[in-house]
């Protein structure tokens, strides 16, 4: 690596190019490089799931931590292991330094080989194998069973949705990225806690989640509704959070404003940039997060 031009840190002190190249040696990717990257062989359906799991850096088996289950979306299909610490904050940003100094906790991030699950609705074995390591890690270590999260973007946003479905009593709460499911099977997310985000310009997840959420409250869920600037700055998010969680409710569904989900003055606008947009301004709101870690079974 070559330094071409002076470069100004953020405390201010400037940094001259050096003469000559530098050979880079080592890469360190802060968080990430915290994860150990581990398989999983489910005894149940015989299938191997590869996944990285950050451990509490200072665990203690005298203690009980909460644990999140972060599932991808069906670009990382296929990726290496760390496919999913590397595409965005899904997973990295609870393990973070701020995020584990406000709430310890394990945090299990998948990375699956083949699409779990699609528009059909039928998931393949590796939906049932993510439960089961859930569980499985759970029982290696000293977690809190009434404290485990379900969150995921897409792809990954459907298996929380169908997890929470098919097994209603495993998740305290769940947090819904751009997700979709047939509303007439989600009766059971009712008595739920959940977040779900998405923006109006998804076509397929938006419709969606307005279904669900109205069934849900027809159920007897107290749902709270806003209408956010994805491109707000983070004051602003942590006012819009404080505001939804004012209401107490049990679901808080939040819905981007259309456009807001991809950079200003974009030309890439549009449902699929909008639904993949979403997952990015979801998952760097903290005040989202701390909503899901204060719930319990």
């Amino acid at each position: 690596m070559t330094q071409v031009a002076t470069v100004t840190a953020v405390d201010g002190s400037t940094l001259s190019p050096a003469a000559g190249a530098v050979l880079t040696t080592k890469v360190i990717n802060p968080v990430v490089d915290d994860f150990q990257q581990l398989q999983f062989i489910d005894p149940a359906t015989r299938t191997a799931l590869s996944y990285s799991l950050f451990v509490p850096r200072n665990y203690d088996p005298a203690k009980r931590y909460p644990l999140v289950l972060f599932m991808h979306d069906a670009s990382v299909v296929g990726a290496p292991p760390t496919g999913p610490l590397v595409q965005g904050l899904g997973a990295v940003s609870w393990a973070s330094p701020d995020d584990q100094a406000r709430h310890e906790s394990f945090v299990v991030a998948p990375q699956y080989p083949t699409v779990v699950i699609d528009d059909t609705y039928q998931p393949t074995l590796l939906f049932d194998a993510t439960v089961n390591l859930v569980q499985t890690v759970a029982a290696e270590y000293s977690v809190d069973t009434s404290r485990l999260y379900a969150t995921g973007q897409s792809m990954g946003a459907m298996m929380t949705i169908g997890m929470n479905v098919k097994h209603p009593q495993l998740f305290a709460a769940s947090y819904v990225v751009a997700g979709q499911w047939p509303a007439d099977q989600t009766g059971a997310l009712a008595r739920k806690h959940l977040w779900i985000t998405v923006s109006q310009g998804d076509s397929k997840a938006y419709p969606s989640e307005n279904d669900i959420t109205a069934l849900a409250e027809r159920n007897g869920a107290r749902v709270a509704r806003a209408l956010w600037n994805g491109r707000s700055t983070q004051d602003q998010f942590s006012a819009d959070v404080a505001a939804v969680t004012a209401q107490s409710a049990t679901v808080n569904y939040v819905a981007l404003e259309k456009g807001a989900t991809v950079p200003a003055g974009s030309t890439q606008a549009g449902g699929g940039s909008e639904h993949m947009g979403t997952w990015h301004v979801a998952y760097g709101i903290p005040g989202i997060r701390d909503w899901i870690m204060q719930q319990r079974l």
